[in-house]
């Protein structure tokens, strides 16, 4: 039996490098094929060279943050389905939301819930886009 993930591409974006190899180890144990970038414009170079299913990014960055990155991923790849994520404490999720990510999830983040916000995202993006 294949795993959920299995085939689909997650692009996995923060600036903490340990945040981004526990993140790429779980998505990568539920048949996720997973790339990294360190910030929003490396993200913007991995998203010009290939398609993702999913997008999972910090919302704080240097350089270029998680709300331009999703803003980017909206006009380059629109079917791609966004995660941001964060520990702030308010504001970030209606922003992120309003900006059209499919989720939010708070740091420090439980792997059930990961998983389970994972496979919603884009669920819904697949949802909205063979309906059209």
């Amino acid at each position: 039996m294949c795993p959920d993930g299995y085939g689909q591409r997650v692009l996995v974006v923060d600036d903490d490098a340990s945040i981004r190899v526990l993140l790429s180890e779980l998505l990568t144990s539920e048949g996720y094929n997973v790339f990294e970038a360190g910030d929003g414009l490396d993200a913007c170079r991995e998203l010009e060279k290939r398609r993702f299913d999913l997008v999972i990014s910090d919302y704080q960055m240097p350089r270029f943050d998680g709300m331009q990155l999703l803003a980017r991923c909206r006009c380059v790849w629109p079917e791609t389905a966004v995660i941001i994520a964060s520990g702030e404490s308010s504001g970030w999720m209606e922003l992120a939301i309003g900006g059209g990510a499919q989720a939010c999830v708070k740091k420090p983040w439980e792997r059930a819930n990961l998983i389970s916000e994972v496979r919603r995202a884009i669920e819904k993006v697949s949802a909205r886009t063979t309906s059209n």
